[in-house]
């Protein structure tokens, strides 16, 4: 999928605190989230950009599933899942998920899963389908996303720690209101992020 040259020169984003850095200062005035981590910087001009482009819309959900693998090592090592119990992929809305065969976050959250033994759940629902967030910029990002999630948490999962997985961060826009939404559900959740890459 990767050569070993390219995988050493992947472009890893440099987390030094889980619960103080760059990302979750982003979300402080979104959602109340405990901690944040991704893997990679994300940047338009970088070859490494077509990864992304392989798993969004060239159909390669196996690259994602590989790539989440990676991602929940990395995370590993900085000591990420220590209280996490569940991955939570950041939904898409029905006629994207059919066009595309599948979705990215779920596939990203089930390499993460093979990795860390956590159970992967879809407790979001995107109601509202809307103008792709790719397309726009700043503000118009926030106004797009906001109130189009809803979260349903059974009982028995109540009181967790839940890490929303996602593929890019670029204002926070998406995650803060999945969020949200996570914290609406149940106001006892502890709410990570960890999108794959970020594009700040």
């Amino acid at each position: 999928m990767v050569c070993a040259f390219c995988a050493l020169g992947l472009p890893r984003f440099p987390i030094l605190r889980l619960d103080d850095n760059h990302l979750l200062r982003m979300l402080w005035n979104k959602a109340e989230v405990q901690r944040a981590f991704t893997f990679l910087s994300y940047n338009h001009e970088s070859p490494y950009h077509n990864l992304i482009i392989s798993i969004k819309f060239h159909g390669r959900s196996d690259l994602a599933v590989k790539l989440g693998q990676w991602a929940a090592t990395e995370a590993m090592k900085h000591g990420f899942w220590s209280e996490a119990d569940a991955l939570v992929p950041v939904p898409l809305t029905r006629w994207r998920q059919w066009q595309r065969g599948y979705n990215q976050a779920e596939m990203l959250a089930r390499g993460m899963a093979e990795v860390t033994g956590l159970p992967v759940l879809n407790l979001l629902k995107r109601i509202k389908n809307r103008t792709p967030q790719s397309r726009l910029k700043g503000e118009m990002r926030l106004k797009n996303v906001d109130n189009i999630y809803r979260a349903n948490i059974p009982d028995a999962w109540h009181g967790k720690t839940l890490v929303l997985v996602d593929d890019v961060m670029t204002t926070g826009a998406t995650l803060g209101n999945c969020a949200q939404a996570l914290s609406d559900a149940d106001k006892n959740a502890e709410i990570c992020i960890f999108p794959l890459t970020y594009a700040g």
